[in-house]
């Protein structure tokens, strides 16, 4: 409580951040943050006003975890589950952790999801590109007290 009542105090005497955390800092964080907390934070961020009536199914699978996630978006909504991939998937994402961190925190963009030996795409890259422009990037700055 102390923290959020200080981080607080400081936004009313200097008004909110106008810059977020360093992406090197914030990438070391990820690191060790568990993979469901990253889909959560997809599934938060998915814009339902671009995704309209749209569906798609990514099976998304991390080769030095051996760790494989169904992402399921339909009426608006994406759902996750710890699972094998899916057989009726759009598109498979195969990537490192490591990776899946700088391509969250915006080090890595498209092109380099396209032509990275720590990725591989199975099915369509047009319907994997679509899933992932149907996700708002957060600003990283936000007001706690203030509006």
């Amino acid at each position: 409580w102390r923290n959020v009542y200080l981080s607080g105090a400081l936004e009313l005497r200097d008004g909110p951040p106008t810059q977020g955390p360093s992406r090197v800092a914030f990438a070391e964080l990820l690191q060790h943050t568990p993979i469901e907390r990253f889909l959560e934070a997809m599934a938060a961020s998915l814009n339902a006003e671009k995704v309209g009536d749209a569906r798609a199914t990514i099976n998304l699978v991390f080769s030095d975890l051996k760790q494989s996630h169904v992402l399921r978006v339909a009426n608006g909504v994406l759902r996750h589950e710890a699972a094998a991939p899916a057989a009726d998937a759009d598109a498979t994402l195969t990537v490192t952790h490591p990776f899946f961190v700088r391509m969250v925190t915006g080090q890595v963009g498209g092109l380099g999801l396209l032509t990275s030996s720590d990725t591989q795409i199975e099915g369509s890259r047009l319907a994997l590109g679509r899933f992932f422009g149907w996700l708002d990037k957060p600003a990283g700055t936000f007001p706690i007290v203030t509006r």
